[in-house]
């Protein structure tokens, strides 16, 4: 959920059966603009630019809209941190499941 559907870009990616990345485009955005925060299993992205009114473009590509994008989370998912790299912010996440989760093999005791 976000104010548009398609802004910013974001890709999912799963590095393994435990692991995942969510990546979202940030170009544009300082790191004092840009803001993550888990809350009750949902994650948002928030991207809020400082107007520059004193600037002229003749040509405008590079979108400035303010954003706030929202991931609910599954159970057990864990945050692992947040980088900004080549204008993608890389969130980290571990899906922890505890012990007491964790299917369990019951042993077969054959009666004699």
């Amino acid at each position: 959920n976000s104010k548009s559907d398609n802004y910013p870009l974001h890709n999912v990616v799963k590095i393994d059966d435990t692991h995942y990345v969510i990546e979202v485009a940030v170009a544009g955005f300082s790191e004092s603009e840009i803001d993550v925060e888990l809350k009750e299993n949902v994650l948002t992205v928030r991207g809020e630019q400082d107007k520059k009114d004193d600037v002229e473009y003749l040509h405008k590509g590079i979108s400035s809209k303010n954003f706030v994008r929202t991931f609910p989370l599954a159970e057990h998912i864990e945050v692992r941190g947040a980088t900004v790299k080549n204008g993608i912010l890389a969130i980290a996440l571990e899906q922890v499941v505890p012990e007491e989760d964790k299917p369990k093999k019951i042993q077969i005791t054959f009666a004699k």
